[in-house]
């Protein structure tokens, strides 16, 4: 498939627009762990791999069951993944 020059500018419109939003702020937290995963070596390969969506339901499911292991309350987990899906489901 060829890409013709308005589709490239289009895509790079988007993109720009995309790093362009405010992201929001993280909370300490949130924003330690995230630090940590984005210097984490190899990661990025790591997740590259998870290509359909069972593994992505797999993955999820183990990363939630290793942050709610001790201090959340299922309630909060539950209304946690409803909130999240709610926002993806927005930016499409």
């Amino acid at each position: 498939m060829k890409i013709t020059k308005e589709q490239l500018r289009q895509i790079i419109k988007e993109e720009l627009e995309d790093a362009a939003a405010p992201q929001p702020k993280l909370k300490s937290d949130v924003g330690r762990v995230a630090a940590k995963l984005e210097k984490t070596s190899g990661m990025e390969g790591l997740l590259a791999a998870i290509t359909n969506r069972q593994e992505f339901e797999q993955l999820m499911l183990q990363f939630i069951q290793m942050v709610s292991k001790e201090k959340l309350k299922p309630d909060d987990v539950k209304m946690g993944i409803r909130n999240v899906a709610a926002t993806v489901l927005k930016a499409k």
